[in-house]
């Protein structure tokens, strides 16, 4: 049993700190971009719940402790998502210690029970297996996550045996050995979290906390290291979801081709943009749809010119507006506001602004990653986007 849960814990380790080390470069990037702030993707977690006890004063399987052998717990927690997939927070947590065990190891008969109060405090990783494994998905429902931490264990326990009376004390002495009543610990734990809405969430889980002490039940008998194993439920309040933090901007007008109810109806969609200075195509046939358009250089303007560029990534073009276009950058989390300009008959949508091609391709694959798949990079000139050209890039 011990050697199938420390392999556990292990493997949960090895994941989130390689997700840690490989995304702290890309998540301090996301710190400093222009529309995101420190304050955005926070969430508070309560956790109320069961606790058991296993070590040298347990005996009995999960479900044999729910007669007599549990005791309430409770856990806070704060995290941040760096990711859409990974996030790093702290927290508190408190179990009640509840045991009894009727024979020792080598099956002599005993009367002993164990009772008191655990707490500890430290740092965890959080994962989101959906968005890891699946693929970033803008209003994801369901989710199965995984935490694991680092955290400094205290506790006030006391064992008694019913036979002889007697009751041995954690921080007591036994001969020349003194009890400890802290110690390090490695809490490990996954659950399933359903959202409710985009500030709400109830999740169901457990959490095995492995103390690297085997004096929580103030006895030697077997056990290297003393466990507690949580079992949850809890609520979440996620603290202004998505990635950017500028203010929403306002929604464009209503297309006046059509009354409430037809637009309402009126699906958006994409079509396929690209920069060639090229005839308009041919007529396409009808609900050939989308068509590809191509960008014509505006009559008064060079494709070449270098000065007084902005450079964008855009991420999305359609034929009609999209209502409420700001809100595109919460669902796909994207580090920067979104922007709308009206050209050559498309509505197009990009976010960021830059003044080199190599710092807006560089945002361009940030946005991919997280699951826009077919942004790409644009220059506008006094608001009006131009073919981006081989000289531009340089």
């Amino acid at each position: 049993m011990m050697s199938r849960q420390m392999k556990t814990i292990r493997w949960f380790m090895l994941v989130a700190w390689a997700f840690l080390g490989g995304s702290a470069a890309y998540a301090q990037e996301l710190n400093v971009s222009p529309g995101y702030s420190f304050k955005d993707n926070w969430a508070v977690q309560l956790q109320p719940g069961v606790s058991q006890f296993y070590g040298d004063a347990s005996i009995h399987n999960y479900f044999q402790k729910f007669n007599g052998e549990i005791a309430l717990s409770g856990d806070l927690a704060v995290r941040k998502m760096l990711l859409p997939a990974l996030g790093a927070g702290l927290h508190l947590g408190y179990a009640g210690l509840k045991s009894y065990k009727d024979r020792k190891a080598d099956g002599t008969r005993v009367d002993f029970r164990l009772s008191g109060n655990y707490f500890d405090a430290g740092l965890f990783a959080y994962v989101n297996f959906n968005h890891l494994f699946a693929g970033y998905k803008p209003g994801r429902r369901f989710s199965v996550y995984g935490t694991v931490g680092v955290d400094w264990g205290f506790w006030n326990s006391a064992l008694t045996d019913g036979i002889t009376g007697l009751t041995i004390k954690s921080g007591s002495k036994n001969g020349t050995y003194t009890y400890k009543t802290n110690a390090f610990v490695v809490p490990a734990g996954v659950g399933v979290n359903w959202r409710i809405s985009d500030h709400w969430a109830v999740n169901l889980g457990g959490t095995l906390r492995t103390v690297f002490n085997d004096d929580v039940d103030v006895w030697h008998d077997g056990f290297k290291y003393d466990q507690i194993f949580v079992t949850q439920v809890g609520v979440t309040y996620h603290i202004r979801p998505g990635w950017g933090g500028a203010k929403k901007q306002k929604a464009p007008k209503k297309n006046p081709c059509c009354n409430e109810k037809e637009e309402k109806n009126m699906p958006v969609l994409p079509v396929y943009d690209f920069d060639l200075i090229s005839p308009a195509p041919a007529k396409a046939k009808p609900h050939a749809y989308p068509a590809k358009v191509p960008l014509a250089a505006p009559s008064g303007i060079k494709a070449t010119a270098h000065r007084n560029l902005e450079f964008r990534v855009q991420i999305l073009a359609t034929r009609r507006a999209v209502p409420d276009f700001a809100a595109l950058q919460s669902r796909y989390h994207l580090p920067y506001p979104v922007v709308e300009v009206h050209q050559d008959g498309l509505y197009r949508y990009s976010a960021g602004s830059f003044s080199r091609y190599a710092e807006a391709l560089a945002a361009a694959r940030k946005i991919k990653n997280l699951g826009v798949f077919d942004a790409f990079v644009t220059v506008y000139r006094n608001g009006v986007r131009i073919p981006l050209t081989a000289e531009m890039k340089k």
